[in-house]
Order: structure tokens, then sequence, then C-alpha cells
């Protein structure tokens, strides 16, 4: 199992967890078009497209998915407030499990978001458990046995203050983003002797660094850690050798 990271931001986010037959997407961030590149072309093997929430650079392709085909998975207010979408799979709720009839199965989970938000949890034999989240102010869960954690890390505290930045953007960035020392808690709590990869999410572009917000994790987990920057690639095979 592979992660591909099509993109992990304001500009659109869209993540690929792809073995040799079959692949889920997760964000709905980025043109169509660009998912087909990354599989190659061979769309037939997508499970699914979950999309966490309604936001455009969370969303805004999720019509081409659907028109497409694909089984697409939707809070409810997005179907609300677009008549378009056309076919679609279902609506999330933090009450239902996905199967996706392939080996992917999705628990989702409510996120405090400043709209209708959800985490996810994955399952797949070749990967084991992992835990997918982003566009929250906290996690309130603590989870068994992950193996893999892909989290937001937005924004500093620190450097928000240095930057002196005013009321109505700061408080924009706090509308339901994680500060890197609130993820760094949330690690801790999850961390396990068979985590083996945690990939920081939606980093902002002027109120994070990524060195130092790799540094601050690695000092909480024992494993790789990663910047989900365009073009990451990793490995999640459960038996990588």
């Amino acid at each position: 199992m592979v992660l591909k990271v099509l993109g992990s931001g304001s500009s659109g986010n869209c993540y690929i967890l792809e073995n040799a037959n079959e692949a889920l997407i997760i964000e709905a961030g980025v043109p169509f078009k660009e998912v087909k590149i990354a599989l190659d072309f061979n769309i037939s093997k997508i499970a699914g497209v979950v999309t966490s929430h309604s936001h455009g650079d969370h969303s805004k392709y999720i019509k081409e998915f659907a028109k497409a085909g694909m089984n697409v998975f939707i809070p409810s207010d997005l179907l609300e407030t677009s008549a378009e979408i056309g076919n679609f799979a279902g609506t999330l709720t933090h009450q239902m499990r996905i199967p996706l009839r392939s080996n992917f199965t999705i628990i989702p989970f409510e996120v405090v978001h400043d709209v209708e938000c959800y985490g996810f949890l994955i399952s797949h034999p070749d990967m084991g458990r992992l835990l997918f989240c982003t566009d929250t102010s906290y996690i309130a869960y603590r989870f068994k046995n992950l193996n893999h954690i892909l989290a937001e890390a937005n924004y500093s505290n620190r450097i928000m203050e240095a930057a002196g930045q005013d009321y109505v953007k700061r408080n924009h960035v706090l509308s339901g983003h994680m500060e890197i020392g609130t993820a760094c808690e949330f690690l801790k709590v999850n961390n396990n002797t068979g985590l083996r990869n945690v990939v920081l999410l939606h980093l902002s572009a002027n109120n994070a660094d990524p060195e130092q917000f790799i540094s601050d994790v690695e000092n909480v987990v024992n494993c790789p850690v990663y910047v989900a920057n365009k073009g990451l690639e990793i490995n999640l095979d459960l038996c990588p050798f």
C-alpha cells in the first residue's frame, strides 16, 4: 500500500491510498484528471472517494468524481448545498461503517470545524489501521493500535504571535484548525509500538515551520515523520520488506 499526496493545504487537498488492485481517494480538492494521472489512468481500481467537509479545498471537484461513476461519500451539508452532485454512494455520519465493496473499511468520526466535518479511521489488510484527520481544533478520541497517522498540524501559536497578526486573520486560522502543540499531544496519547508513520497535513503557508514541526513530533513518537508536500509517496505496507 502506498500513500500518494496530490495536495495538502488551502490550494487543494487530495490523498490516494493505492495498492496493485485498489485505490481509495481521500478529499476531492484537486481535479479528477490529476488523480487519473497519479493512477496511470487505471481508474477502475478506485474503490471510493471520501470527503471530510464542504470547503472547496477539500470538495471542489467532487462532482467530477461522482459523474465518472465513483462511489462518493460526502457530508450531508455538501449534498444540501450542491444539487448537481448527481451520483453518490452515501452521506457520512459518525455512526456509519463504509465497506466500499473492497478490502477498505472506513469509520467516520466527527471533528471540530466551522462546518460539518469528519475524520476517518481506515483499515486495510495491507496497511493495518490508518487515522486521517484534518481541519479540526482538536481530536477528542484515543484510538487503539494505529499503524499510520495522517493528522493536521496547521499553525504555531509562537509564529502567529511573533508575526503580530490582526484579530480577524488570527481568528480565521484558529477557527477549526489544529495547532502543532495540540497535534503533538494527540500523537503522544496515540503513540504505540505498532505505529509506523506519521504524516503532518494542511500546514499553513505563513504560520507553520515544517522542519520544526517534524522535530517537535519526533520527540513524541518513535517512527518516521513527514510533511504532506505535493508529490510525497510513502510505503504503508505492514510488512515493507
